[in-house]
């Protein structure tokens, strides 16, 4: 029995440094931890912190995926020379999507200029395209190690029920 600890998870959790407290009170009043109960306590705690990073980066995703297509409708727009409020358009290409205000022009009154609000557009949607499958690499090595804890958990459970089983049988 381990009477309390405090445990670096760096190695199973997405961020260093993070550590756990743990304290457990038996039924006799002593106090008492089992390397049982701390393995699956460092294990859940790795799937949380899991968890929570995973839901950070889906919204990145979402937020990602609708500059993309709002992008991607400019481009449209555009192409077919039915932009209507370039204004607009352009305010947020520069404040939402982060395009140079000197990569777009004051109008698209020419196919030239039309052209040049498309490259700086394409380029910008390269980028994030980029930053969308980086995302969803990191998305995807959180939900492995998620799993990976859960996983652990669930065969430290079966084990100790196991050997409980064995135990009582041996009793008996």
């Amino acid at each position: 029995m381990i009477d309390s600890t405090t445990i670096a998870i760096n190695r199973y959790a997405p961020r260093g440094s993070q550590e756990i407290r743990l304290y457990s009170n038996g039924l006799d009043g002593g106090s008492g931890l089992t390397i049982g109960q701390l393995a699956i306590a460092v294990s859940m705690r790795s799937a949380a912190v899991c968890e929570a990073e995973s839901v950070i980066k889906m919204n990145k995703m979402s937020s990602g995926s609708l500059k993309l297509d709002k992008a991607s409708e400019y481009i449209g727009h555009l192409a077919d020379d039915s932009m209507v409020e370039w204004g607009a358009a352009r305010a947020y290409l520069i404040d939402e999507l982060g395009i140079d205000a000197e990569d777009l022009p004051e109008a698209v009154d020419s196919y030239t200029k039309r052209m040049e609000a498309i490259n700086a557009i394409k380029a910008k949607v390269d980028e994030l395209t980029q930053v969308q499958q980086t995302t969803m690499i990191d998305l995807q090595t959180l939900v492995n190690r998620r799993d990976v804890a859960y996983s652990t958990s669930s065969n430290i459970v079966r084990t100790i029920g196991t050997s409980m089983s064995k135990d009582s049988a041996n009793f008996a």
